[in-house]
């Protein structure tokens, strides 16, 4: 009989929050809901819309280059119709530019555990080599001496979306000996490209109430961390109980497990991060005992998703995100989670 009321209870709930908004693919994802203390958040698509709009490129004044304004724009365009690794971003820079697919001899696609992407283009009259990436990652290989201006600061401090293109103008490997991509050196900026990302209606009534439902969250995304602060920030998250304490994926990277243990625990906002870090967070968080959910959209979510206790993915997220979810937010319905945790935890009782 108490195992019947069991099977009934989870099913009646799942009814439930589904009428909320969210669907359950798993069954025990309704007992998993009352025992989570911390939710893990991507800030793409789960505070903020996703729909990029690129708002301004703001030229590099550099003496080795001579190029239009006009000029630039139309060589955005390019390189994002050129690429093979369609996304938002390129999505929004050729909503922006105009661009024709040039072809190209050499290509690193995108890809959030890079965070640059690059081509060569394959006109032999006009050899030239582009990165496009988070300027974190490019600065490291620019030529010496270089200034960004001070628009790079002031735009993540608005928690906009900041990326760097730069060029040599010559052909050169993108790929090291051990055919792993390789960023060339000696890079000559040409412009900062400012996006801005609207933040959802109801994100500061949903992260009230995950203050309410006694849950802790956690930040983490691909972009900068002080973008991801400041976004947090307008989205009225409350610092009084939590402070905004952030970390970025590149100090990730030389931390032991002990010391990642530790700021997993202490840090909020966590930026820069590859999908291989946020896996490792997760399961820096099971570790010290803690029941973890992780919400996502993209295949570079997929790895956390399967990692945490709870796995909960938007509709509009990839197929493959969908298969792994124990939940789904129908209609990308971010506001009813914090409803689906108290269901949950009113269910066991």
């Amino acid at each position: 009989d108490r195992f019947l009321m069991i099977v009934v209870a989870y099913a009646v709930g799942a009814v439930r929050i589904s009428k909320k908004g969210a669907l359950v693919q798993q069954a025990n994802s309704v007992e998993s809901l009352c025992n989570v203390d911390i939710l893990c958040l991507d800030k793409t698509g789960t505070l903020t819309t996703n729909h990029l709009e690129l708002d301004e490129i703001v030229p590099c004044s550099q003496d080795e280059i001579d190029i239009s304004d006009e000029s630039l724009w139309d060589l955005l365009g390019d390189f994002s119709r050129t690429t093979s690794a369609n996304n938002r971003t390129t999505e929004a820079i050729l909503d922006a530019c105009q661009g024709i697919n040039r072809g190209f001899i050499a290509e690193i696609p995108f890809s959030s555990q890079q965070g640059w992407s690059a081509l060569v283009f394959e006109e032999a009259e006009m050899p030239a080599t582009y990165v496009l990436g988070a300027p974190e990652m490019i600065m490291p290989n620019l030529i010496p001496d270089v200034s960004l201006g001070n628009k790079l600061e002031t735009w993540r401090s608005l928690g906009r979306r900041v990326l760097l293109f730069a060029f040599r103008p010559e052909n050169l490997p993108l790929r090291n000996a051990e055919d792993e991509p390789e960023m060339p050196k000696d890079l000559i900026p040409l412009c900062l490209l400012n996006f801005s990302d609207e933040l959802r209606a109801e994100v500061q009534q949903t992260l009230q109430g995950f203050v309410e439902a006694g849950i802790k969250l956690k930040f983490i995304s691909g972009d900068n961390p002080e973008t991801v602060s400041a976004l947090v920030r307008q989205a009225g998250f409350v610092e009084r109980k939590y402070p905004l304490i952030s970390v970025s994926g590149l100090d990730l990277a030389e931390m032991d497990e002990n010391q990642l243990r530790a700021v997993s625990e202490q840090a909020t906002i966590f930026g820069r991060v590859t999908p291989r870090q946020k896996e490792r967070l997760i399961q820096a968080l099971l570790d010290q005992g803690h029941y973890v959910a992780m919400t996502g959209d993209g295949i570079n979510d997929i790895l956390a998703l399967k990692r945490a206790n709870l796995g909960i993915v938007m509709q509009s997220g990839t197929q493959a995100t969908r298969n792994v979810a124990d939940i789904v937010l129908l209609d990308d319905s971010f506001g009813v989670l914090p409803e689906a945790f108290l269901e949950g935890q009113r269910i066991l009782n």
